[in-house]
């Protein structure tokens, strides 16, 4: 991967979200100090590489430029700092996340079937190769805009898997992690975390929104990402993008209607075993087969998915 190439391709990209409309104050105030990081030599089959240490990560890449090595260890702590913010966390980790990134898609795939095993060929359906296993994050590079954004959305996944609870159901699990993609960018590193600044999911939304093809609030609490990723790449899309809308609703939505029931829920992460909570009260309220993101849901925010998907849809329809 020539250098020169993939150095003009960050700071043109970098460039070209700096000048997109900032909605904080535009004074100039100084720079923080960059992350501190280790580098070590790390080799992966033939393909010679790097270990970035910081303070909470171990990143091995094949990536050979080096503005981007610059850049990845001060982004990944920056959107450590961003998931503490969001979910408090519950237990610190005794080892730093392993992260994963590499140049080629030929070795994500080669190291994707070493980790993942009898479950690979369900991950090398991964488009643009991203995801976690067992707190392990697994990228493949293809381009600043696609990769940072993936480099947030798999890290909390990782971050919620070591320090919070394993025990979240997906649309959740998935709604912030995509919440996690929206950043802004200076001249060569992340500025800040926007949850409302992410064109793709914003443009999958609308789409849905205009052709009529939203998924329900039913289908959103019931589905899997597993079962979501065998689907068209339209309804992936989709779905993605509506659970990532679903948190910005909870939060938002309806003058904040139900920002204290979701609060009440993100609480309880710290406190009680999610899935027998939602278990015990889909017991006694006599409903039918058991599903955990639904039962959960409805045991929070509402039992009444149906006028909670009207005033979700109407969101949809005047936000985006």
């Amino acid at each position: 991967m020539p250098t020169r190439t993939h150095t003009k391709l960050l700071l043109g990209v970098v460039a070209a979200l700096a000048t997109l409309p900032q909605t904080a104050c535009t004074s100039r105030k100084s720079e923080p100090e960059p992350i501190q990081f280790e580098r070590q030599e790390w080799q992966f089959g033939p393909s010679a590489g790097s270990k970035l240490i910081t303070e909470h990560y171990v990143i091995s890449t094949t990536i050979k430029d080096e503005v981007l090595l610059d850049a990845i260890p001060d982004f990944m702590e920056s959107a450590y700092a961003r998931y503490v913010k969001l979910l408090p966390p519950l237990q610190t980790p005794d080892k730093r996340m392993r992260v994963y990134l590499f140049a080629e898609r030929i070795e994500w795939e080669a190291f994707t079937r070493k980790l993942t095993g009898s479950r690979s060929q369900l991950y090398l359906q991964v488009r643009n190769g991203g995801y976690s296993e067992r707190g392990v994050a697994v990228i493949e590079y293809v381009a600043h805009q696609v990769t940072f954004p993936l480099l947030a959305h798999e890290g909390f996944h990782q971050y919620l898997f070591h320090h919070v609870s394993h025990d979240v159901p997906a649309w959740l699990n998935e709604g912030f992690a995509v919440l996690c993609e929206g950043q802004r960018w200076g001249a060569a590193k992340v500025q800040s975390f926007d949850p409302w600044f992410n064109p793709r999911r914003r443009n999958a939304v609308e789409h849905a929104v205009a052709t009529n093809r939203l998924h329900s609030l039913r289908k959103l609490l019931e589905t899997h990402p597993g079962q979501v990723i065998q689907e068209t790449s339209r309804a992936v899309s989709t779905y993605y993008a509506q659970v990532w809308a679903l948190v910005l609703f909870l939060r938002e939505g309806e003058d904040g209607k139900y920002d204290a029931d979701f609060q009440r829920l993100l609480d309880k992460l710290h406190e009680v075993d999610l899935e027998q909570y939602a278990r015990a009260a889909h017991i006694w309220s006599e409903r039918g087969t058991f599903n955990f993101g639904e039962a959960l849901f409805r045991t929070f925010i509402s039992e009444d998915l149906d006028t909670v998907e009207q005033e979700y849809f109407e969101f949809l329809r005047q936000r985006f």
